[in-house]
């Protein structure tokens, strides 16, 4: 196994890094995982204890969902299924726990390959979101009650200016085009996130079998009983891996761009945008590792994991922060030229209804949590070395991205005519009353509820993944001198 990176190691120093979290580290960015030997013990007490901290955050998010179900419930009663309108806080929270949930796994999927060493402790933090696609497919069947069909029910009897098939990227004839297929996508996102979860934990839930009692212990014997450590099921679980990482990829993308499609821009008469799904896509991207790396934060801070979760995962990930940020900022500066620059009547009315009037005060929120506050924060050395600076930027980059739904979903339903050939006018923008609040508040609460209860059953660290990384490093002095220390990680290959 030959040493492919080191890193030099000073005991004592300011940063508190370093053995387990007790000695001292040069750079923030080292840390040396314990002893593999107490992990599986260590992890199996987290699991299976109920500190109060945690207890008062399922309460919390519990008390929220109540209330999401309650507004949904109210709002169903009072304006029914037919107008899109009203439901336009209920597009956009879905939209942002879709947008958070859905990219999350992606974090783990994409360092796979690329074979990082720091992200040993986010892998199982964000691939725990899968459990919140279920959650998703249940939020989407509303969705699908809500966009209106492609044809125009009035063709025929309305002003002569209207179109008799709306702007859709679907034709008429595929069978239950939009609703079906946007549902199918959604669902096949959400079973591939899981059957990802699932290869992934198959060696920790074999290893506790045995150990693990009531449902824990019963689940994990019928999810794990083929599993026994052997060469080929280490290969075939590698190969899954990367085979199943590729084809979520694949699916997360088309499944963002028929959502961003179909229930934003076909929503605005007129709207036509080849950058947005990409936008779409990075904004999820962006605020997905930003969210992982807050629960890393939680978990560090409050959660008992410092001896897991050293700096090197929230120096290593603000970098790629970073370079979606000024993604972020690209696209939006690409697709806000284009209709400065064309000066359209329709064109300009898009700018004024989602940038500068109706939702003008969303569009500077969203400007200032998206990219500004990220921006200043990770371009700022001591911050984003810290195990705080990145987290801080992702919960920016969340609040951001809460506001970027708003103002494209509530903006989309609110549109007036669908069948429009163009928006002739700047539409008004739609507050939210009590039940929207209660149905945006609620889904956020539903998903962290979702994804408190996944911890109950898994743990937050992949314990095979960990163990591997505590085999490739060790300890060595540098020979030249004889004097101080360096930590070298192997790579197996």
């Amino acid at each position: 196994m030959a040493a492919s990176e080191s890193e030099h190691l000073h005991h004592g120093t300011a940063h508190g890094e370093g053995h387990g979290g007790s000695s001292g580290g040069h750079y923030p960015g080292m840390w040396i995982f314990p002893n593999p030997r107490v992990i599986t013990r260590d992890m199996a007490g987290k699991v299976a204890s109920m500190p109060r901290g945690f207890t008062l955050a399922l309460l919390a998010s519990g008390i929220l969902l109540v209330l999401g179900v309650v507004g949904f419930v109210a709002r169903a009663a009072a304006d029914g299924f037919d107008d899109r309108a009203p439901w336009g806080y209920y597009m956009a929270a879905f939209s942002f726990v879709f947008m958070v949930t859905s990219a999350a796994p992606v974090a783990a999927v994409a360092f796979r390959f690329t074979k990082s060493h720091w992200r040993r402790p986010l892998s199982r933090v964000s691939e725990l979101f899968a459990v919140v696609g279920i959650l998703n497919i249940i939020m989407f069947i509303p969705m699908m009650l809500i966009l209106p069909p492609i044809a125009n029910p009035n063709a025929g009897h309305g002003n002569g200016h209207d179109l008799d098939i709306r702007r859709t990227i679907w034709f008429e004839g595929p069978v239950g085009a939009p609703h079906a297929w946007d549902l199918v996508g959604v669902i096949a996102l959400a079973v591939t996130a899981l059957f990802i979860l699932w290869l992934s934990a198959v060696p920790d839930m074999a290893e506790a079998r045995l150990t693990a009692r009531g449902f824990r212990g019963w689940l994990y014997r019928r999810l794990s009983g083929h599993w026994y450590g052997a060469k080929k099921q280490w290969q075939a679980q590698k190969a899954g891996l990367a085979l199943m990482g590729a084809f979520y990829f694949m699916t997360l993308i088309f499944v963002q761009f028929i959502i961003s499609s179909d229930y934003a821009q076909s929503m605005i008469p007129g709207w036509k945008d080849s950058i947005f799904p990409v936008f779409y896509s990075l904004t999820g991207f962006q605020v997905a590792l930003g969210t992982c790396l807050i629960i890393l934060y939680i978990m560090r801070r409050w959660g008992g994991f410092q001896e897991y979760y050293g700096k090197s995962p929230f120096w290593s990930a603000s970098k790629i922060q970073l370079g979606l940020t000024l993604l972020w900022a690209y696209h939006l500066f690409a697709f806000f030229i284009t209709y400065w620059y064309g000066r359209l009547a329709v064109e300009q009315n898009i700018i004024k209804y989602l940038f500068t009037q109706s939702y003008g005060g969303l569009f500077v929120a969203n400007l200032a949590l998206s990219f500004a506050i990220p921006f200043l924060l990770l371009l700022w050395n001591p911050v984003r070395r810290s195990a705080w600076g990145p987290p801080l930027a992702g919960l920016s980059a969340a609040a951001g991205a809460l506001m970027f739904s708003l103002r494209v979903m509530v903006g989309g339903a609110n549109s007036g005519n669908i069948y429009a050939a163009f928006l002739d006018h700047v539409p008004a923008a739609a507050y939210p009353d009590l039940w929207d609040i209660f149905i945006v508040t609620g889904a956020i609460g539903a998903a962290a509820f979702t994804y408190l209860l996944a911890t109950r059953i898994l743990p937050l660290i992949s314990v095979w993944e960990v163990k591997e990384g505590a085999l490739y490093q060790r300890l060595a002095t540098f020979t030249p001198t004889g004097k101080g220390e360096y930590l070298v990680l192997a790579k197996p290959e």
